[in-house]
């Protein structure tokens, strides 16, 4: 699947969420998104802990591979989310900085 496709299908769930919970105009949808963001990625430094056994016993013992998978996969669609409602051409926006990555670091194609 490529960034695009991704993109393609978030636009979906995007109509989708602000049909389901509609808000009051585009300030409060980049709020909430924005706000998913930070919950999300809560959830996987969450999980990242627990991979570390730094968590209390009870989290680790359910700990699973699986689950920091799926809280990568929700801080990712929130990202896409929040890039949808603020009009970021994704897709352009990742290729422009990956060039200025590889060009800081003197890195090849």
């Amino acid at each position: 699947m490529t960034i695009r496709d991704l993109v393609t299908e978030y636009e979906k769930i995007s109509k989708f969420l602000n049909t389901r919970w509609p808000l009051k105009n585009t300030d409060h949808k980049v709020f909430a998104r924005t706000m998913k963001i930070m919950e999300e990625l809560g959830e996987l430094s969450d999980e990242i802990l627990t991979s570390m056994n730094l968590q209390r016993n009870t989290k680790i013992e359910k700990f699973s591979q699986e689950n920091v998978e799926d809280e990568f996969a929700d801080v990712m669609a929130s990202l896409l989310l929040l890039g949808i409602e603020l009009d970021i051409d994704v897709e352009k926006v990742m290729k422009k900085k990956i060039k200025f990555t590889k060009e800081r670091f003197e890195m090849e194609d």
